[in-house]
């Protein structure tokens, strides 16, 4: 059984490449697109800080990222790191996901209300057949503990609920209880939901892939989907 929302990473994944994006604006299909964080970022030969410094990027840099390994837990309860070309790994704090001015484009559409969720991009739209309605910065499930793809449906809601490991059927490295998790809107029967994410922070920002199944979302995005979707909702989860 997969979580339904903390920001615990699983187990070892296989690795994946990815390389330094340019100034061009095009998106290579099944990509991550970024920058590097304020404080710049080191690039290290393994996912680990015990791993030599290979280079180091600038803050605001564009980086472009085809996959996630789970390596080194450096702050927090983060372990996702980022493979930038062959044995160069950043970790993911470094990084982060602005907004676009337009959410990528879906696989496929459907009529009336749905909501896309694209895991390469991190991006959640809502949308009214073919038109896009709003969109957000996500942070689906971690290298090993990886979203479900498919066409689900919206099963159930919470508007406010505590979630705790004791629940799940597998261990997990660090124990948790969380109250208070808000707008809960569950499309697989496992546990696997779109939520808010009250306590994620710096050390694991939002547009990285960092729970063990869920959608998290800041509270105020969670809303937003919370009032525009309902059960029966199609939830297309795509690369």
């Amino acid at each position: 059984m997969k979580t339904v929302g903390i920001q615990v990473l699983g187990l070892i994944a296989t690795s994946i490449i990815a390389v330094l994006a340019g100034t061009s604006t095009a998106l290579a299909a099944g990509s991550w697109h970024g920058v590097v964080g304020p404080g710049g970022a080191n690039v290290r030969s393994a996912p680990t800080t015990a791993a030599a410094i290979v280079s180091s990027l600038a803050p605001g840099q564009p980086v472009t990222v085809v996959g996630w390994v789970t390596g080194q837990m450096v702050e927090g309860v983060n372990e996702t790191w980022a493979e930038i070309g062959p044995g160069q790994y950043v970790y993911s704090a470094g990084l982060r996901k602005p907004l676009p001015a337009a959410p990528p484009p879906p696989p496929r559409t459907f009529p009336g209300r749905w909501i896309d969720v694209n895991l390469s991009e991190q991006i959640i739209t809502a949308y009214n057949g073919a038109t896009p309605q709003f969109w957000a910065v996500m942070s689906s499930g971690a290298p090993g503990w990886e979203t479900e793809v498919g066409v689900h449906r919206i099963l159930r809601r919470v508007p406010n609920e505590t979630m705790s490991s004791a629940t799940l059927r597998v261990a997990v490295e660090i124990p948790y209880n969380l109250p208070n998790v808000l707008y809960t809107q569950y499309f697989t029967s496992y546990g696997e939901a779109i939520h808010d994410n009250y306590w994620k922070g710096p050390d694991s920002p939002f547009g990285i892939p960092t729970s063990h199944g869920c959608v998290g979302l800041p509270e105020a995005d969670a809303l937003r989907f919370w009032n525009f979707a309902s059960v029966g909702t199609i939830v297309n989860i795509h690369e």
